[in-house]
């Protein structure tokens, strides 16, 4: 308890001393409460701006959610992988040219082709034996590619282990971005057993584009490999995301994906990270979010990515108002706290004033009473060697006098007319002689540095003796008339008050040496 008593003590005298502090200098506080109120502005302002921007973030990931399905719609769920699927299941033709040493684009299988082609809007449609070779194709190009080995192509085998498959890769012959849609093609009416062939379908990037430029945003389709194969920004195409380095140029180099694109020179890095969040880029500062768009490619899944500037959605002075209210609170708030501390400041000013005037007036009593007690202690002396006496006695008490002498005036000087503790004063001094002649000669008190060793006087004890620190003299006067002069050896210098206190006493002494 006493220790909490005493922290509570400390953290008072602490808060008055600040108190004291603003209340002297306002416009070092005023200064503080501007640097708060910007710091404020600042951290409202950005706190603001990062809501802003975390809530575009969120709409973002959504926005990139539907789009993803929206490319799923447009790809491995759509209407022309469907129809693909079905050939490769219900068409006894096709079935029989994936599996029989038949002549390649019967006319009938031809026309079938051509009559899907054509209807789902592509660029072409084969059909690709078990041993890995087209046999019978459509192209809208007039250029078939019967015999063409695709052995090797990841849409064959993935479609021959049982998977429908999307493959975007960059043609070798024609140099352009396709779509390849690819499904079995079963021996039976059923998904059972091993697939026998498989159906390709050739589209062109137009829907994809599309739905990547539809949001206004920056957007990408990005391979497993980390290569832009398409984007709304057409001078990021081809641009590898993240850090170039000789093993993932090998490996992209290696799948054969991109056609001839990258077989003379590496890939561009992208000039910004697509790390989902906030990213740096260009100079300008992006949301970024992402989806999967799972496509079956053995090498991974792809990622549709959407980059929106926040400069435009969330631009520089979209944290003002709240800054500005931010700073007005602050400022409010510090003209009211200024305004209690002067209020307080005010309160404590007038109680140190009471308590100042309290003591004056204690101690104005007590000089009182102590002249009282002067006044009495003379009056009860039954002569005026006596009352002079008794007058040095009471310095004593009072002042700290050591020793004193008080002189009498005469028509010749000062004669000795009492002393306290003094060896041998001189029995006379004349006007003008020492320092108490001077002082009776020029009627002004005087406090004399005794000087230590230099003093004349000499403080004496049974013990031995010592110089005093300082010497009170002062003459005796009333109503003009010069009645004697008093002399005092303090051990130290008097206090101002003490030297008033003893000036006013010499009033009531030069009563008592009229008597």
């Amino acid at each position: 308890m006493l220790v909490l008593l005493f922290d509570n003590i400390s953290f008072l005298k602490f808060a008055m001393l600040v108190i004291e502090r603003i209340a002297k200098y306002p416009l070092r506080a005023w200064a503080v409460v501007t640097l708060l109120a910007v710091a404020a502005a600042l951290l409202a302002g950005s706190s603001y701006r990062a809501r802003m921007e975390q809530g575009r973030l969120e709409l973002l990931n959504i926005d990139v959610q539907r789009d993803a399905i929206a490319a799923m719609s447009l790809t491995l769920d759509s209407n022309l992988m469907g129809a693909i699927s079905l050939l490769g299941l219900i068409e006894p033709d096709i079935k029989k040219e994936s599996t029989g040493p038949i002549p390649a684009n019967q006319p009938n299988i031809s026309a079938l082709l051509e009559n899907v082609g054509r209807a789902q809007h592509i660029q072409g449609l084969f059909v690709v034996g078990r041993d890995g070779f087209v046999k019978s194709s459509w192209d809208d190009s007039g250029k078939p590619s019967t015999g063409i080995d695709v052995r090797f192509r990841p849409y064959y085998k993935e479609a021959m282990a049982g998977r429908n498959n999307i493959y975007a890769a960059i043609s070798l012959a024609r140099g352009d971005h396709a779509l390849y849609f690819a499904a079995p093609v079963y021996a039976g009416m059923a998904r059972r057993g091993d697939p026998v062939g498989v159906v390709v379908a050739r589209t062109d990037m137009e829907k994809l584009e599309r739905l990547l430029a539809r949001s206004g945003q920056a957007a990408i389709l990005l391979s497993p490999q980390g290569v832009v194969f398409a984007s709304s920004r057409r001078e990021w195409r081809g641009m590898l995301a993240g850090e170039v380095t000789p093993a993932r140029v090998a490996e992209i180099r290696a799948v054969r994906q991109f056609g001839k694109l990258f077989d003379e020179k590496a890939p561009r890095t992208l000039p910004l990270g697509l790390v989902p969040g906030m990213v740096q880029g260009e100079g300008r500062h992006y949301a970024v979010a992402s989806a999967v768009v799972d496509w079956n490619d053995p090498s991974g899944s792809w990622k549709l990515v959407v980059l929106e500037d926040l400069g435009q959605s969330v631009p520089v002075g979209t944290g003002v108002p709240a800054a500005s209210m931010a700073a007005a609170v602050v400022v409010l708030l510090g003209a009211a706290g200024m305004r209690a501390v002067r209020s307080q400041a005010a309160q404590q000013r007038a109680h140190l004033e009471l308590e100042r005037v309290a003591q004056e007036q204690a101690l104005r009593a007590e000089r009182k009473m102590q002249l009282a007690q002067v006044a009495l202690q003379m009056q009860q002396a039954p002569d005026r060697h006596a009352r002079l006496t008794a007058f040095l006695d009471q310095c004593h008490q009072l002042f700290g006098a050591m020793q004193g002498s008080i002189y009498a005036a005469d028509a010749d000087g000062l004669a000795l007319a009492a002393s306290y503790a003094s060896s041998v004063p001189p029995e006379r001094l004349a006007l003008g002689e020492g320092l108490l002649g001077q002082c009776a000669l020029e009627r002004k008190a005087r406090i004399v540095d005794a000087g230590g060793a230099n003093a004349a006087w000499s403080i004496r004890s049974g013990l031995g003796s010592a110089a005093p620190g300082a010497l009170l003299l002062a003459p005796v006067q009333l109503s003009g008339r010069l009645l004697g002069a008093v002399e005092l050896a303090l051990p130290q210098m008097p206090e101002a008050a003490a030297h008033e206190q003893f000036l006013a006493a010499l009033d009531l002494l030069a009563i008592n040496m009229t008597e």
